[in-house]
């Protein structure tokens, strides 16, 4: 959201806020072995998460009119054309950027300062629970779900709780927006991702969810398995055989980070109806499906009106800029994270990208070299296919223990910028050409890239003709 609100200002979204000392410091931080790294980088974790005894003043009201907030740095903004409400993620950033809508996320994450033993699982739910149920208590329209992955998040789960906050109804800080700043005649697009995950039933409205979207299976996590069990006896850990919570019911349900409730939709659907806007949910079952669906949209926007695309922008989890694209003219492809389930997302959609353009990768440094984790040059390897790759905050011999790089990711993306600068200014995509372009992709499938990729004065022939559709063909305009 924050990165939707500086692309809407023309400004630049920094994912992690900083100190000039913290940045002088970082440099240093390349010369120290690992495991002084990996303390650093908890320390400061520990430092910024929440305190406990905040959770009794958590409100589902102060939440939303926090988010509604932001937007008041958007200057002169008064009549969006579209509103974007649902599960957040890269694409979806990178789709409101384009259109110049507001993003309402349907829920929020709440990290808490809890130190643990990161593989013990009971004390882990047993501590997040003492935090719902004061939430939940008064807070009747929210579902929690107590989110714990001892691999990807391994260092994170070792410092904080994650709790996050799924909308169940819609705050009255989100009906007053939508009718304060929503063009009239405009379009509420609701983001329905099913992407789902086995969770355990712990109470009403109250989930734990054991892993998430990488190169593992839910039943990895929960039963563990040899690739596992041989990356945490290379680590010196002794634990084994998965992390499963027993003596609860486990259901398959709307995964807790990119996943979408079904009564938030009813719910935002029942006001926009009854409020005279239309209603359009855009549908994916995968938080990738986003991602390319923002892809062919800046494809798309640059063949309707007639400007040739600059470069290709890989990005990755947090690391979400749409000013870039916006100001240089770039095609965006974000991965929703570093693990090899993306990088195979990358590799397939590398055919339906023009040639010959430079492309800019900025990888995620999560201070855990996971199972599933490849390495830097893998990335490079699938990118100089389309053509010279140019790495953007990240040092690949560094990654993914590379401090720096949370601080120099955007000085060079705006170097990056600065040295391939685009028409200005850039069209926005209006709502009724994304509903176009929809029907075009739903229809057409592959074929559209074939067009798109062979504009009438392109005389390249190493453009591709594209026969094999890229998983693109679940998008739809529901009502």
């Amino acid at each position: 959201m924050r990165a939707v609100v500086a692309a809407l200002n023309d400004a630049w979204h920094a994912p992690q806020h900083s100190t000039p000392t913290e940045k002088r410091l970082a440099q240093f931080t390349q010369y120290l072995p690992e495991a002084i790294i990996r303390k650093a980088v908890a320390r400061t974790v520990r430092g910024r998460a929440l305190d406990p005894n905040l959770a009794r003043y958590v409100k589902t009201e102060g939440l939303a009119r926090q988010a509604v907030s932001h937007y008041e740095q958007a200057d002169g903004r008064v009549g969006y054309p579209a509103i974007i409400i649902g599960a957040p993620n890269g694409g979806v950033a990178y789709l409101a950027a384009l259109m110049g809508a507001a993003f309402l996320p349907a829920y929020f994450l709440l990290s808490f300062a809890d130190h643990t033993d990161p593989d013990d699982v009971a004390t882990y739910q047993e501590h997040g629970s003492e935090l719902i149920n004061t939430i939940l208590t008064t807070n009747p329209d929210l579902l929690a779900v107590n989110h714990y992955d001892p691999i990807h998040d391994r260092f994170l789960v070792e410092e904080v709780n994650h709790v996050r906050l799924k909308l169940l109804a819609l705050p009255e800080a989100y009906r007053q927006f939508i009718e304060r700043h929503l063009a009239p005649g405009g379009t509420v697009f609701y983001v329905d991702n099913s992407y789902q995950w086995p969770q355990y039933r712990i109470g009403n409205r109250h989930m734990f969810q054991v892993g998430g979207l990488g190169g593992f299976s839910a039943r990895d996590y929960l039963k563990g398995s040899e690739t596992i069990d041989a990356w945490l006896a290379a680590q010196k850990i002794e634990h084994r055989k998965g992390w499963a919570l027993p003596g609860y019911d486990l259901v398959e349900t709307s995964e807790s980070e990119w996943g979408s409730l079904p009564q938030f939709r009813e719910a935002v659907k029942y006001f926009v109806d009854a409020s005279g806007y239309q209603f359009r949910a855009i549908n994916g079952a995968h938080p990738e499906d986003f991602s390319a669906l923002a892809y062919t949209a800046y494809l798309w926007e640059s063949r309707l009106h007639e400007r040739r695309p600059n470069g290709i922008l890989v990005e990755c989890f947090s690391q979400i800029n749409p000013t870039a694209a916006l100001r240089a003219d770039l095609l965006p492809l974000w991965m929703p994270f570093n693990t090899q389930d993306s990088l195979d997302y990358f590799t397939r959609m590398s055919p339906y990208m023009p040639k010959n353009l430079p492309v800019g990768i900025s990888l995620l440094a999560n201070f855990t070299k996971t199972p599933d984790l490849p390495p830097a040059l893998a990335w490079k390897e699938v990118g100089e296919k389309i053509g010279p790759v140019h790495w953007i905050g990240v040092h690949p011999k560094r990654y993914p223990m590379d401090i720096p790089a949370i601080f120099d990711y955007v000085p060079e993306l705006q170097q990056w910028v600065q040295e391939h600068p685009g028409r200005e200014p850039r069209p926005h995509l209006s709502p009724e050409e994304l509903l176009e372009m929809m029907k075009y992709l739903n229809h057409h499938g592959s074929r559209l890239f074939t067009y798109l990729l062979n504009s009438a004065d392109d005389e390249d022939e190493d453009q591709p003709l594209v026969d094999e559709a890229p998983l693109m063909d679940i998008y739809d305009m529901t009502e």
